[in-house]
């Protein structure tokens, strides 16, 4: 299960990951114009998002948004992010504190998109609290992003219970979803909790939020966990590790970003968004990563 290294290896399964180019399938002959326009047009993946713009995860800079949520907001924006994943959704109904639409009011004010956000675990007697409440932001994901000790006891029970919402979820227009850390990936009585929620999840309800450091945090190979659920994570956290497995900003570790990234259509990957959670320069780190990441070919 040790397999804190081998992910290192990830760029052998970059041939799975490769990006398909146009063919030219036409019959008809090209004019002059033609080709100098295709010669010229920005490149494209089958998942047009990827292209479209980086995420990143508010909790990134969560002590400057509780100062001053749309100055931070904005700082975001002039760094190039386009897709905004939310976090502190309740059972109230409210969002950071604050109606939905105000939230999203303020993002797309900005130029930017809230497409996904995180919220507390809860059950299907919360649920329609929580879709109200998601409907109202307009996101495209809900993510269950973490759960206490009790549920951790028994994770059958667990993905029992992200069926029933994915169930109540099904036909808002709004995926449900959940997202690891370490304590997911790290074997227990033989198995690995997160493998038990992906076998005992039904893929139309329940899709997953990929943390690509906590799963090499607890010891597995990102690109593996892909290639052994493919389609199943619509999202990623794109998070660097250091030789010692601390948090250190994207592009300046040792995951594989370009491999994961480029193996979107084996992941079933829509968005990644970056997140930092060192509270040390977080603007800083969020403008690294970024830098790093539209320099990347994928």
């Amino acid at each position: 299960m040790n397999k804190r290294r081998q992910f290192i290896k990830t760029s052998s399964y970059l041939a799975l990951g490769s990006i398909v180019l146009p063919m030219a399938c036409s019959p008809k002959k090209k004019t002059t114009e033609e080709v100098a326009e295709e010669a010229t047009a920005p490149s494209t993946t089958s998942t047009s998002t990827l292209r479209k713009g980086i995420g990143v995860q508010a909790y990134s800079v969560r002590e400057a948004l509780q100062e001053d949520f749309a100055g931070s907001m904005k700082k975001i924006a002039e760094m190039g992010y386009k897709y905004i994943e939310a976090y502190g959704m309740s059972t109230d109904g409210q969002l950071f504190g604050m109606a939905p639409s105000e939230y999203k009011k303020i993002v797309d004010d900005l130029g930017m998109e809230v497409v996904s956000c995180h919220s507390t675990y809860f059950t299907p007697e919360e649920a329609p609290a929580m879709i109200e409440a998601s409907q109202g932001v307009g996101i495209k994901y809900h993510i269950i992003p973490w759960m206490g000790e009790d549920q951790r006891k028994d994770y059958h029970a667990v993905a029992e219970n992200l069926n029933k919402v994915g169930e109540l979820f099904k036909g808002t227009g709004i995926k449900f979803g959940y997202h690891n850390h370490d304590f997911e990936i790290i074997e227990q009585n033989g198995e690995v909790p997160l493998e038990i929620m992906l076998k005992e999840t039904d893929p139309e309800l329940v899709t997953f939020e990929a943390d690509l450091y906590w799963v090499v945090k607890g010891g597995m190979d990102p690109m593996e966990l892909i290639n052994k659920y493919p389609g199943r994570f619509s999202l990623y956290h794109v998070k660097d590790a250091n030789q010692e497995l601390d948090q250190t900003t994207v592009g300046s570790g040792i995951i594989d970003f370009k491999s994961l990234l480029g193996a979107h259509e084996e992941a079933g990957l829509d968005y990644y968004f970056v997140e930092d959670e060192r509270t040390e320069d977080p603007f800083g780190n969020l403008k690294g990563a970024i830098e790093y990441l539209k320099n990347l070919e994928i």
